[in-house]
């Protein structure tokens, strides 16, 4: 943002518009009821494109590597010209499964707070899971739902969850799919994490001993990505229940971590990793309800709910893309969102800052 930066932004006003400019509201496709997929993956015993043609790389390589009667033949010389595009594709392949269906595998922070309840739940495809429940010190049917970042755990952000529970506000929580202590690492998607979050906010109730009269959702950096489809996208008992929503430093566009995903000339071949994130999506999905050109603002869901949004100044993991294309699309008068920039927060949730406790504390006190 050129200038100096405002320390607090509340967006009210109305943008200005080209009589030719489509309203936003026209861009975006009709909504799905519900905001994940749900159906299995289908189990095919016949192997894919991708298995075999690693399997005739690897043994060209090995008959290569073995025989020096190959090696001298001109045999050779046509299988290196057959087995170079064939690998150059295998290395895109596995590159983009390895960075985006598959989570990296760290040691997780783990919770510190003896009062958090352990709990299972099945989430996407009928898996088992492992919720977290803080119950408020107070009498109190406020329900939170606090959604982590990619690579990150429950763990690291709990100092914000015991913030926000010392309001009298029950927290409910896990480790999302594939992170921290939660199993799911392979073929993983967010629209399996999105379907998880919506099974913890199903099981909540019976956790709880009560159906909660007022939820709010708290996302950081992809958790916040998450907690925008899941606001736009509302459904069982928390549909009429939804009070409002908190994001912090959050992801905005899918292709855009692509983007940052490409190493170096990768990013020439943006064709072939769209072609392959669309195969593995439909091979995980069946029932595929986004593509990868709509998992983004405005088509990720506009949430029709009061809206926190708490951004570090300097984002040194996201950078400023995602916050400026939150800002096109929240910036408008349909969209009740209030905005702190708050300097001297980095991204990451293992830091908390006195500023962002004060801004989350005031707009829900406000709220309630």
């Amino acid at each position: 943002m050129a200038g100096p930066r405002p320390h607090r932004l509340k967006l009210r006003g109305r943008r200005t518009r080209s009589p030719k400019e489509p309203r936003r509201r026209d861009k975006i496709v009709l909504r799905a009821r519900r905001a994940a997929a749900y159906a299995k993956t289908p189990t095919t015993w016949t192997p894919d494109i991708p298995t075999v043609l690693t399997i005739v790389f690897l043994i060209e390589a090995v008959a290569m590597i073995v025989s020096p009667r190959i090696r001298a033949s001109r045999l050779a010389l046509v299988l290196i010209g057959s087995s170079a595009p064939i690998g150059l594709w295998l290395f895109v392949y596995w590159k983009i499964y390895l960075s985006v269906f598959t989570t990296p595998q760290k040691d997780s922070t783990p919770i510190t707070d003896g009062r958090w309840e352990k709990f299972d739940f099945l989430g996407w495809g009928e898996e088992k899971m492992v919720g977290q429940l803080l119950r408020s010190d107070q009498s109190s049917n406020d329900l939170l739902l606090y959604l982590h970042g990619y690579d990150s755990s429950l763990g690291r952000g709990e100092s914000r969850c015991q913030h926000i529970q010392s309001f009298g506000i029950n927290i409910i929580g896990m480790d999302q799919r594939g992170f921290g202590n939660q199993q799911g690492r392979m073929d993983w998607t967010l629209l399996k994490v999105i379907a998880d979050a919506e099974a913890i906010l199903e099981a909540a109730p019976q956790q709880l001993g009560f159906t909660p009269e007022r939820l709010w959702i708290y996302g950081h950096s992809m958790g916040g990505f998450i907690t925008i489809r899941l606001a736009s996208h509302q459904s069982g008992w928390w549909e009429h229940a939804l009070k409002g929503i908190i994001l912090e430093s959050p992801v905005s566009s899918f292709p855009k971590i692509i983007d940052n995903k490409l190493p170096g000339k990768m990013v020439m071949a943006r064709p072939w990793v769209r072609h392959v994130l669309r195969r593995e999506y439909e091979r995980i999905h069946p029932d595929l309800p986004v593509r990868y050109a709509t998992s983004e603002l405005p088509y990720w869901g506009i949430p029709e709910v009061p809206i926190l949004v708490i951004q570090a100044a300097e984002d040194e993991m996201l950078g400023s893309a995602h916050f400026d294309l939150l800002l096109e699309h929240f910036d408008n008068d349909e969209v009740d969102c209030e905005i702190y920039i708050i300097e001297d927060m980095p991204h990451t949730s293992k830091v908390d800052q006195p500023e962002r406790a004060k801004r989350v504390g005031d707009w829900l006190e406000a709220m309630r």
